[in-house]
């Protein structure tokens, strides 16, 4: 008898987004699933369509071609009418296939999903790892689901839950999807030691924090760095939480000799300068901690239960190590005003972030301020009928209206803007010796968001290659990066100071020999210096790039080599036929 086949979709989001990083990647939560079905002997395909919107013909043709036994989702606020609107498709095509939704959203409102919309055959409650697989096998076999513990289900008198499943004891013992798929999201652990209002995850995952060892964890990162990739989101709520075991990653890291760079989450009271150094030498480029806001009562409404000092101690101890640390802040909470916005900006002004972002308070289902919200109002589940993504604050307070919250939401950005130049300027790097090569990655990555990045392009950011320059030019100072060298050299080329960028350029190339990048943009200094011999030195190497063909001829037709000139063409041109 063949394995049954299980279909997982992360459906599309309801609003469209200018910006797609936070939608584009498929929840880590999909693959465990997907590595723990295939682990079962099941036939497994993600599907990822979260751009899938409008293409209803290629999903059919998809579903048609992989005749899944089961198909399952991955459901949160934003696309749960996508996945409806997908589970709807497949039982009209796949004659009557069982549909199962899991994750946050329906966890959360899974008695609202089975009461509203008969496309859905049961819910997966918190993590599936473990029962996804067994009810899949009872929906096969056609078994009674209340055999199955850890789901909701439409019984005989309506939606109902089997047994509570306890959470999974050993995160060791499941298996590492990357074994079969390729990802760039990974965390440690499951669980938050917070208990932010504003946050689901307290309630998804329960009150205690479980941990993979951290040979597991680096195994998984393994696999995908050999899978080539080499920038990893780790995704856990708060990846410092166990000093002892991300020390014991980074020596991991390090042992294996593994070259990646990647980024993580955390909380201000759960760094120190021991653990952030390990963490920068482990090849950790990025931070993240949700701040909030300035004002001390707001942060008591969000329950975050940490300190102003803690904030800013965090802040500079991560860029004391060469860890950029990036700010969440939340406006339009209860009680905002100017004052608390100032108040916002000071800290800010204390802590000068390197990245920022703002976001309005909202209101979403497992979280303790749908709670609240609920209680106050009457509101029901039933609100989520609406093609709505989340309810904001403020249109449950008479204090607030959308003009003044964006206003709020306009100022923080502004005026963060205007005065993150000066921040850039003003990084404060560690004297630690062993951390030079690594002070100068930090300073060359900053300056290309300025030079080539996300800042160069924002009209909030006064003359964003000025700051690009002087963050080169301190990169240089710990280190000949390439980066920096070449961001450097091809700054003071455009403004036509040749000989200054044939000596930043030659730098690079000390530490960096070969580097394509680097000996381009040094031929073509040297190209206008009329030093046509030198720039031919850093060309000839590249016989198969058609750009150091084009300059190597134009090299030799300036020396009157006409004959060397006519073989280059014809190496360019054979090149660019086959």
């Amino acid at each position: 008898m063949p394995a049954p086949k299980v279909a997982l979709i992360y459906a599309y989001w309801l609003e469209e987004r200018t910006h797609t990083e936070d939608i584009r990647s498929v929840p880590i939560g999909t693959y465990a699933i997907a590595a723990a079905c295939i682990q079962a002997g099941y036939e497994v395909r993600v599907f990822d369509w979260h751009g899938k919107r409008g293409f209803e013909d290629d999903m059919e043709a998809e579903l048609r071609s992989f005749a899944p036994d089961v198909v399952g989702f991955t459901v949160l606020q934003a696309n749960r009418f996508g996945a409806l609107e997908i589970a709807a498709l497949a039982k009209r095509v796949l004659s009557d296939v069982p549909v199962v939704f899991g994750g946050i959203s329906a966890t959360a409102l899974w008695d609202f999903f089975l009461r509203h919309y008969p496309q859905l055959d049961a819910v997966v409650l918190g993590e599936g790892d473990v029962t996804m697989p067994e009810l899949v096998a009872a929906l096969c076999a056609g078994d009674d689901l209340a055999s199955v513990a850890g789901i909701a289900y439409r019984g005989p008198q309506g939606p109902c839950c089997s047994a509570v499943r306890p959470p999974v004891k050993n995160l060791d013992d499941l298996p590492i999807p990357a074994r079969w798929f390729r990802y760039n999201h990974l965390a440690l652990t499951r669980g938050c030691p917070g208990r932010c209002t504003f946050c689901g995850s307290p309630d998804f995952w329960g009150p205690r924090v479980r941990f993979r060892s951290a040979k597991h964890f680096v195994d998984e990162m393994q696999l995908l760095v050999e899978q080539g990739i080499d920038n990893l989101y780790v995704s856990d709520d708060t990846f410092t939480l166990d000093k002892g075991r991300v020390i014991e990653v980074c020596r991991e890291i390090l042992d294996r000799g593994l070259d990646v760079q990647w980024q993580a989450i955390s909380r201000v009271n759960a760094v120190d300068a021991e653990v952030l150094g390990w963490m920068r030498r482990a090849g950790c480029i990025q931070i993240s901690f949700g701040v909030e806001s300035g004002d001390t009562e707001i942060r008591d409404f969000l329950n975050k239960n940490i300190r102003e000092e803690d904030v800013v101690r965090a802040f500079a101890l991560s860029h004391s190590v060469g860890i950029l640390a990036r700010a969440y802040f939340i406006y339009g909470c209860p009680g905002e005003s100017e004052a608390t916005v100032d108040r916002t900006l000071a800290l800010i002004d204390r802590i000068r972030p390197l990245v920022c972002h703002f976001f309005i308070l909202s209101i979403f289902p497992g979280t303790a301020l749908y709670e609240r919200y609920k209680q106050q109002t009457g509101a029901t589940d039933d609100i989520w009928l609406e093609r709505i993504e989340d309810i904001k604050y403020f249109q449950t307070d008479e204090t607030l209206d959308l003009e003044t919250v964006e206003r709020f939401g306009n100022r923080l950005r502004s005026e963060y803007g205007v005065r993150l130049p000066e921040y850039a300027a003003r990084v404060e790097l560690s004297g630690d010796p062993e951390l030079a090569v690594r002070h100068a990655d930090f300073l060359a990555r900053l300056g290309m968001t300025f030079h080539d990045g996300d800042y160069s392009s924002n009209p909030l950011v006064n003359d964003p290659l000025s700051v690009a320059e002087v963050l080169y030019r301190r990169a240089l100072d710990y280190h000949p990066d390439a980066t920096a060298a070449l961001g450097l050299g091809l700054i003071l080329q455009k403004r036509r100071e040749y000989p200054e960028s044939v000596r930043a350029l030659a730098l690079g190339l000390t530490a960096n020999e070969g580097h394509p990048k680097l000996c381009m943009a040094l031929a073509v200094s040297l190209m206008n210096l009329g030093e046509f011999g030198k720039a031919l030195s850093f060309l000839l190497p590249f016989e198969d790039n058609p750009q150091a063909l084009q300059y190597a001829a134009l090299c030799f037709r300036n020396m009157g080599e006409r004959e060397h000139e006519s073989r280059t063409l014809e190496r360019l041109r054979g090149l660019q036929k086959g």
